[in-house]
């Protein structure tokens, strides 16, 4: 009798599972093309990666390839993080957000002068022949001769080499990058180095900063400091024209970030087909109600993923009718569970940042979004 309700049972959960599959045929073949085969691809290529390291590693011969022929590049130093603000608008003063600079190029010279480049293009006639160098901060628009003591980096004197109406400002320094196992010590070096572009700024009201390690040598007939003339004299009016451009202007930090919580929230309460699925979970058996959540699932991620897609284009679009110039930067790992929407560098007029705080206020007054805005500092991204 047992053995005969066994039966009758197995045949009944078999038919139901039967049923269920038939009548979740398709939402199947959704989950596994969207959900599985994504996550399967992407642990096959995880692994091939991690092969070929492994390889890579175990042979000299590929381990050599991947090192930077240049024997002169230092060691990167690693990102400098700004602390996090709890305010919805943190309107501050910009750290270093990367240790490079961000990298300068001063283009149309015959060498270019790069952050981590030793360039031969190049105070004292003593230098010639010598392995010495011009470390440069920035570049301004003065023709006069000047120091300003000893605040540079590991408390080197800072002193303008002009030519014409600009001036490089520098200090002197063996010709080699500034390198350090240390991250503490590089981080302190970025910092001098803004902080010395900063003065610079204030006093000058218009600056073109280089990128940090910029170094001029010379070589055995002329000196880094005939060198960083011959550069201020071949690039000069290219320099005089970025000068102009910037003129007056600063470059500003916004960074738009959502709550993924409050916004799904708001996301489920609006959509009407997210709607319609949870109901219809609440009637289903157990094995099928699984089924519907999962598709569901897809669907909110799908809904997000539009969200920020459109949140995106518009918040660009409200930030750029505000600025003279923007740029797209890499967004960041945010804290506080808070994902960052878009990350953008901005030039405009000092006295025009009143009216892209008051946009910026605007985006962060809404339900679920936060506005971080820094600045004014001198145009990195932009020069």
């Amino acid at each position: 009798m047992v053995s005969k309700m066994k039966e009758i049972i197995e045949k009944m959960v078999k038919q139901e599972i039967r049923d269920i599959l038939a009548e979740s045929e398709e939402m199947i073949r959704d989950i596994v093309k969207n959900s599985l085969l994504p996550e399967l691809r992407s642990a096959i290529r995880q692994t091939i990666s991690q092969a070929l390291e492994e390889l890579i590693g175990k042979s000299p011969d590929l381990a050599q390839h991947q090192q930077v022929d240049n024997d002169v590049s230092p060691q990167q130093s690693e990102e400098v993080q700004q602390p996090e603000s709890d305010s919805k608008t943190d309107l501050g003063h910009r750290t270093s957000e990367n240790v490079q600079g961000p990298k300068s190029k001063v283009e149309g010279t015959t060498s270019n002068v790069v952050g981590h480049q030793i360039s031969d293009i190049g105070p004292r006639t003593s230098d010639v022949g010598q392995l010495t160098g011009r470390y440069l901060y920035c570049v301004v628009e003065s023709s006069e001769e000047m120091s300003f003591g000893k605040i540079g980096i590991e408390g080197n004197e800072v002193y303008t080499i002009p030519y014409e109406e600009l001036s490089a400002i520098v200090h002197n320094c063996p010709a080699e990058p500034y390198k350090s196992e240390d991250k503490e010590i590089m981080n302190n070096w970025v910092m001098v180095h803004q902080s010395m572009i900063d003065q610079a700024w204030e006093r000058f009201g218009t600056v073109l900063p280089l990128g940090f390690d910029t170094i001029i040598q010379g070589n055995e007939t002329t000196s880094p400091e005939e060198n960083m003339k011959n550069w201020l004299k071949q690039d000069y009016d290219n320099l005089k024209r970025k000068i102009e451009k910037i003129n007056g202007k600063a470059e500003y930090g916004v960074q738009v970030f959502w709550d993924p919580k409050i916004i799904a929230k708001n996301v489920t309460e609006e959509s009407p087909e997210i709607k319609k699925l949870n109901e219809e979970i609440k009637s289903k058996p157990k094995g099928l109600a699984y089924m519907y959540k999962q598709k569901l699932e897809g669907l909110m991620k799908k809904e997000m993923e539009g969200k920020a897609d459109h949140d995106f284009k518009e918040f660009f679009e409200r930030i750029k009718l505000c600025v003279d110039e923007i740029r797209v930067e890499k967004t960041k790992k945010a804290e506080n569970e808070k994902q960052m929407l878009l990350n953008l560098s901005c030039l405009l007029p000092k006295e025009a940042r009143g009216k892209l705080g008051d946009e910026l206020e605007k985006i962060s007054n809404r339900d679920g979004y936060s506005v971080r805005f820094t600045g004014p500092w001198p145009p990195y991204s932009f020069v």
